[in-house]
C-alpha cells in the first residue's frame, strides 16, 4: 500500500516537474538572449576597443584591428544563427501526437514506419504514446512525444535535442565557448579595473562589465564541458540515453563473458562525418 503511494507520489512529482520546464522554456530563452547580448554590448563598447587599439600612423594596427572586428562579428553571428536554429528547428518526431503534426507532413513517411512495424517479428511500440517507435527514438517526457535519435530536452532552448537540430544545438555551445575563452582572454584588464575605484574612461557602468567577465568565464568553463561530452559522445556514435543504454549492455555483456560492440559506431571520423553531415556520401 506505501509503496503504491510512494510511487504515485513520484509520478505526479516527475509530471509536475516536468510541466513545469515545459513552461517555463521561454523565460529560459530570453534570459539566454539576454545575457550573451550584455556581453555582446560590453565586449563590443569596452573590451574591444581596449584591446584592439586603432593608429593612425602604423598600418599593422590597422589591419590587426580589421582583423578582430571581422573574427568578433563572425563569432557573434555564429552563436545567435545556431541558437536560434537549436530554438527553432524540430528535433524530429515519429507521427501525429493528438492534434501535434509530426515533423513530416508526408503520409508515405508515416506508412512506411506501420508497415516496418508490421514486418517485425516483435514490433517496437513505445510503452507512453503507444506509437511506432523507430531504431533510436526515445519519448521525451517533457515534450510528451517520442523524438528520433533523442539526445536529451534542453529548457534552455525550449527544444528537445534530437536527429535535426543536434548539429545545431553543437555548434552554438562550441561557438560560445570559444566567445567565452576569447572575451576573457581579451577583457581581464577592463575586468580589473572595473573593480576598482579610478581610471575608468568608458560609458558602460562598471558592474555590467564585471558581471560579464565573471559569466564569460563561468560559462566557457561549465559549457565547455558539456561540449567535450558531446563530441565524445558524437565520435562514438552515441546519444545521452544511449549512453547510459550502451554501459548497461556491456556490463551484461561482460557478465556472460561476451563483449558489446556499438552497432551504429563506424569510427571517429566517419562518425563525425555523418553528424556534420560532410563528404560525399553524406549530401
Amino acid at each position: 500500500m506505501y509503496s503504491n503511494i510512494w510511487r504515485n507520489f513520484i509520478a505526479a512529482a516527475d509530471k509536475a516537474a516536468n510541466t513545469v520546464i515545459l513552461a517555463v522554456g521561454p523565460v529560459f530563452i530570453v534570459l539566454a538572449v539576454g545575457l550573451i547580448g550584455l556581453a555582446t554590448t560590453v565586449y563590443f563598447t569596452v573590451v574591444f576597443p581596449s584591446f584592439y587599439v586603432w593608429d593612425e600612423d602604423y598600418i599593422w594596427t590597422k589591419i590587426y584591428y580589421y582583423l578582430g572586428l571581422i573574427f568578433s562579428i563572425y563569432m557573434v553571428v555564429c552563436i545567435f544563427f545556431h541558437y536560434y536554429m537549436a530554438v527553432r528547428t524540430k528535433p524530429g518526431g515519429v507521427l501525429n501526437v493528438g492534434t501535434e503534426q509530426s515533423d513530416s507532413n508526408d503520409p508515405t513517411i508515416q506508412d512506411l514506419f506501420l508497415e516496418l512495424e508490421e514486418y517485425q517479428e516483435y514490433p517496437k511500440t513505445c510503452k507512453k504514446c503507444h506509437l511506432p517507435k523507430p531504431e533510436r527514438a526515445h519519448h521525451c517526457s517533457v515534450c510528451r512525444r517520442c523524438v528520433l535519435k533523442f539526445d536529451h530536452h534542453c529548457p534552455w532552448i525550449a527544444n528537445c535535442v534530437g536527429h535535426f537540430n543536434h548539429r545545431y544545438f553543437l555548434l552554438f555551445m562550441t561557438y560560445l565557448v570559444i566567445g567565452c575563452f576569447y572575451f576573457a582572454l581579451v577583457g581581464w584588464k577592463p575586468f580589473l579595473l572595473s573593480l576598482g575605484e579610478t581610471g575608468w574612461d568608458w560609458s558602460m557602468p562598471r558592474p555590467y562589465v564585471a558581471l560579464s567577465f565573471l559569466l564569460a568565464v563561468a560559462i566557457g568553463l561549465a559549457l565547455g564541458g558539456m561540449c567535450s561530452w558531446h563530441y565524445y559522445l558524437i565520435i562514438t556514435a552515441q546519444t545521452t540515453v544511449e549512453f547510459y543504454n550502451n554501459q548497461y549492455a556491456r556490463r551484461t555483456a561482460r557478465a556472460k563473458g561476451e563483449v558489446y560492440v556499438n552497432p551504429y559506431d563506424l569510427g571517429p571520423v566517419v562518425n563525425l562525418c555523418q553528424f556534420f553531415n560532410v563528404g560525399r556520401n553524406y549530401k
